[in-house]
C-alpha cells in the first residue's frame, strides 16, 4: 500500500480524513484492497468558460470519479469514470491532491488513497441518464461555483 509522505514533497495537497460508513463500505474497501487495489480517482474538470462539472448522487454534489481498476493507471480510470458518469470526454492533466481516506463502522476500519487530478474537458454536452446501471447518480451539471453541499467543498474551492 502506498504511503501519503510519498506526495508530500511533490506539488501536491496531501490530507487524511475518516468517513463514516457501514459493514459494507468498509468490506468494499477491504475487498478492493486484498485484490491490490489500493486507489480510486476523481477529476476537478473545467470546461473553456471556467465552469467545474458536478455529479450529485447521495444528496451531495461531487466530483467525478471512482475506483481504479486491475490493469488501469489512475489517469485511464479518471477519464473512464468521467465519462461514464457524465458524458464527458476529458483530457486528464496533472494530480492535484491525494487524500488517505479511512473508512470507519465502529470499531472496523479500512483505508485507501483517493487521487484528485485536474482535467480539461474535450466537449460539453452531458448525459442524459448520467452514471452505469445500480449507480445512485442522479444529475450531473456545469456550476460557475462550488455548491454549499459539496463533498469536500474544501478541497474543490482550494484546487480551484
Amino acid at each position: 500500500m502506498p504511503e501519503l509522505a510519498a506526495f508530500e514533497d511533490r506539488d501536491v495537497v496531501t490530507r487524511r480524513v475518516t468517513r463514516e460508513t457501514d459493514r459494507a463500505g468498509v468490506e468494499g474497501v477491504r475487498t478492493r484492497s486484498d485484490r491490490g487495489l489500493h486507489w480510486a480517482v476523481g477529476a476537478l474538470v473545467t470546461d473553456p468558460t471556467d465552469r467545474i462539472l458536478f455529479v450529485y448522487e447521495d444528496e451531495i454534489w461531487k466530483l467525478p470519479g471512482g475506483g481504479v481498476e486491475a490493469g488501469e493507471t489512475c489517469q485511464e480510470a479518471v477519464r473512464r469514470e468521467v465519462h461514464e458518469e457524465t458524458g464527458v470526454e476529458s483530457t486528464v492533466d496533472e494530480l492535484a491532491a491525494v487524500t488517505e481516506v479511512t473508512v470507519a463502522d465502529g470499531g472496523r476500519e479500512a483505508t485507501f488513497f483517493f487521487g484528485t487530478y485536474r482535467a480539461t474537458a474535450d466537449s460539453t454536452d452531458l448525459a442524459s441518464d448520467p452514471g452505469l446501471d445500480g449507480e445512485s447518480i442522479e444529475t450531473v451539471a456545469w456550476r460557475d461555483s462550488v455548491p454549499q453541499d459539496c463533498l469536500d467543498g474544501t478541497l474543490v474551492r482550494r484546487l480551484r
